[in-house]
């Protein structure tokens, strides 16, 4: 097993360069002082309150007037009707917030010498060390999964120590230290819904409680167990709600590496390295990439491996799916309410779930999905639209909210649509029937039945509107004939994309499935009807229904090549439309920042959508230029992603940190064109390496080990399936390939076709 670690040897300067641990449930940051720990707390369901969000009745009416103006080709007439009178069908949501800091007061001061903090991503152990005096101290913090807990051990190797633990948060209603215990009952910002940040200390040294805090003393070593139990999820109980280990911390620290382990160790990737460079901090190995222009390739390989540590630490069987930060905030409002933003970044969290063997963290998407959007969103849809179906809007949070938010760029409703990709991904990936039937059938007939609805015909052509091209506008005529920039669209290239990426994956699973009736015959019908898509003046893929001028050629989003990647209606078998996408993606790159200091190139998750388009392009080289410029411009020292704000400040995003692995992943492997595509798009400057444990669609898992471009090992282990096609790099046209038993395999045309296979591995003759 390879190890991996982010190294940083000084202290933190702000909370976005703090080590975040978590078990999906329950998560902490932490500060790594040497005077004190800081540690943020956070549960998952520490979030605010509802209030209100209930779909708006008058609705339909409204639609019915855009709509017309719409289909009388009038887009600005409709889009400032929409803003005069959709005001009253916007709501907001509240805040994810945080649930305290937890202060562990040490020494006097700062000073130290041999200073360093580190985070074991493959066993998800955050470690401080310094010495201080003479004395080498050493802390280490862990969150449970099996014993549902958060664990913080310090240890000295000479001096004893004395600790003085305190917790803070605004809407505090009591705070209660006895019996090596803290209890602190805390309630949301808004909505009084409560919960407990409990905390026991184990040592054998002296402990006093007093006021609500607890004084250690008399001791070399010391534990802290830390547990938050919400109203929400516990009810009346939630402040007994905290069950501690009674065995040694040694043992809870072995199932949970254990636990962890199970998950990390199941894929790696291994590119051209710098020597001795894993000594090296994170700080430093940035600076050589950005000064000296070293292609540090395993740095890279360190943030593939961050982001499934990411993974495995904000969702687990049980859990919700990870918000917009993930699991982790500072804040008692957060960012953009730290809330499940579902125009690409809920969905962008679980990106490289499926291909870098972590598809059973899939689930608490799902499970979010069917338990709280799909009743909610059919709701929303009867009351708001007056059809059949189930729709979520642009966001969402834990009181089911579906209804349109914010403003005018509410009232996209794909969110709920572009969600159900991911139940289809999974079953292409799984080829699980149980699941499809039992949990992807339903949403995926739900969406669909929502656009067969609510689709107008126009010249012969069904059409969706109101919608936008997130979050970008055009400029058009108004009545006035002046110059105006329109939000509201109807047709967009998206809408398009994800109308008959819906249409056609209920389709097909209807038909996996043996049901043919009237609904799925009428879908299938009107799939057909859609408009396609077309190809503008500069041989870019147009954004909407016609080639409009956008307001914002760099815009962050991009929207129209959503058919290319997640979805893959655009592909190499559509040449015109394929290259057109790498014709807009040039054009978005030199597009420029907004008025915001924001833009496709300093963006995270754009950035992350990048490199998994290019690498769809088989343009490794650019590809790469992505990851280098997301690594240089979007991450912190902790390689957390963040987000440019006005003023210079930033906000962590944790899509960014989840996409970076999709998109690196897409650069070895594809599979999304019927073959399994072996490094498809590497750059030049992988042109040796290799990679384990990653999964293809049809319920395979795949080791490649590669040499000057070209593939000289790989093995194949089917899942489910036992028939598959491999595409070779362009360099290996005639190769041969032999397995174990001397068997030989010509590839023809760059693929070996295998079948009757559970496990295959062929080396190059």
């Amino acid at each position: 097993m390879r190890e991996y670690v982010v190294y940083n040897d000084r202290q933190p300067g702000d909370w976005h360069e703090s080590l975040p641990v978590g078990n999906g449930r329950m998560g902490a940051t932490l500060m790594c002082g040497v005077s004190k720990e800081v540690i943020y707390l956070n549960e998952e369901t520490v979030w605010g309150s509802k209030e209100g969000g209930e779909p708006n009745p008058e609705m339909p009416a409204k639609l019915k007037q855009i709509r017309e103006l719409f289909l009388a080709d009038k887009p600005a007439q409709a889009d400032k009707l929409a803003e005069k009178i959709m005001g009253d069908c916007f709501s907001r949501i509240c805040s994810y917030e945080s649930a305290g800091k937890l202060v562990i007061n040490l020494h006097e001061n700062d000073i130290c010498k041999n200073y360093a903090h580190r985070l074991d991503i493959m066993r998800g152990v955050a470690t401080v060390e310094y010495d201080k005096f003479g004395t080498h101290y050493t802390r280490e913090c862990f969150a449970s999964y099996p014993d549902n807990i958060i664990a913080y051990r310090i240890t000295s190797a000479g001096e004893k120590i004395n600790a003085w633990i305190t917790y803070n948060r605004e809407y505090t209603l009591s705070v209660d230290s006895q019996n090596n215990e803290m209890c602190a009952i805390a309630h949301t910002m808004r909505g009084n819904h409560k919960f407990c940040t409990r905390v026991r200390v184990v040592t054998d040294g002296k402990v006093e409680c007093s006021d609500g805090d607890i004084y250690v003393s008399d001791t070399n070593s010391f534990t802290v167990y830390i547990s938050v139990d919400t109203e929400f999820r516990n009810g009346d109980g939630f402040v007994t709600a905290a069950k501690f280990p009674t065995d040694s911390i040694e043992a809870v620290k072995e199932r949970h590496v254990q636990d962890f382990l199970s998950f990390m160790t199941r894929a790696d990737i291994s590119l051209p390295e710098i020597e001795n460079v894993e000594k090296a901090s994170v700080y430093s190995r940035f600076k050589a990439i950005g000064n000296n222009g070293y292609h540090d390739g395993g740095l890279v390989a360190l943030l593939w491996q961050y982001g499934r540590y990411l993974n495995v630490s904000t969702g687990r069987q049980g859990t919700l799916p990870s918000n917009l930060q993930g699991l982790w905030t500072e804040y008692i409002i957060s960012c953009w309410s730290s809330d499940y933003h579902t125009n690409i970044n809920l969905q962008m969290n679980y990106w490289p779930t499926e291909v870098s063997n972590l598809s059973d963290l899939h689930k608490p998407l799902f499970d979010y999905m069917n338990e709280y959007l799909l009743e909610s969103g059919k709701n929303t849809a009867k009351v708001a639209y007056g059809t059949r179906g189930c729709v979520v809007h642009h966001l969402s949070d834990i009181y089911k909210f579906t209804s349109p938010a914010d403003g005018l760029w509410g009232i996209w409703p794909h969110g709920g649509s572009w969600l159900s990709f991911h139940l289809w991904e999974h079953y292409l990936y799984t080829r699980d029937i149980d699941f499809l039937k039992d949990d992807a059938y339903e949403f995926l007939r739900q969406t669909a039945l929502f656009f067969l609805d609510n689709l107008m015909e126009k010249d012969g052509k069904l059409h969706y509107a109101p919608s936008s091209s997130p979050e970008n506008r055009y400029y058009v005529p108004d009545e006035n004939g002046e110059k105006y920039a329109c939000f509201l669209s109807m047709s967009s290239t998206m809408d398009i994309g994800i109308i008959g990426g819906v249409f056609r994956n209920y389709i097909d699973a209807s038909e996996i499935l043996g049901i043919d009736d009237s609904d799925v015959r009428a879908v299938r019908v009107a799939k057909e009807k859609l408009p396609p898509f077309k190809v503008g003046k500069f041989g870019q893929i147009c954004e909407w229904i016609e080639d409009y001028e956008e307001t914002e050629i760099g815009h962050r989003h991009i929207s129209p090549a959503f058919a290319m990647y997640p979805d893959n209606a655009i592909n190499r078998s559509t040449p015109d439309l394929y290259n057109a996408v790498g014709v807009s993606i040039d054009r978005r790159l030199g597009g420029g920042l907004n008025e915001h200091g924001a833009g496709i190139c300093n963006v995270g998750w754009s950035l992350a959508w990048l490199t998994a388009l290019l690498a769809r392009l088989r343009n490794g080289d650019k590809a790469y230029s992505m990851v280098r410029s997301y690594i240089l411009s979007c991450t912190s020292q902790n390689l957390m992603d963040l987000y440019p704000l006005p003023h210079g400040k930033k906000c962590f995003q944790i899509d960014g940190n989840m996409g970076i692995v999709a998109g690196i992943s897409e650069m070895l492997i594809q599979s999304h064109e019927g073959v399994v595509a072996l490094i498809p798009a590497i750059p030049k400057v992988w042109a040796d390496g290799s990679f384990t444990g990653l999964c293809a669609r049809g319920g395979f898992e795949v080791d490649v080990r590669w040499c000057n471009m070209s593939v000289c090992e790989f093995c194949i282990t089917a899942k489910a399936d036992d028939s598959v096609v491999i595409e070779l790099p362009a360099t290996q046209k005639f190769f041969e390939f032999v397995d174990d038993e001397g068997n030989v395999y010509q590839a023809k045309e760059g693929r070996i076709c295998l079948s009757g296979i559970s496990k295959l591995r062929l080396k190059v003759k």
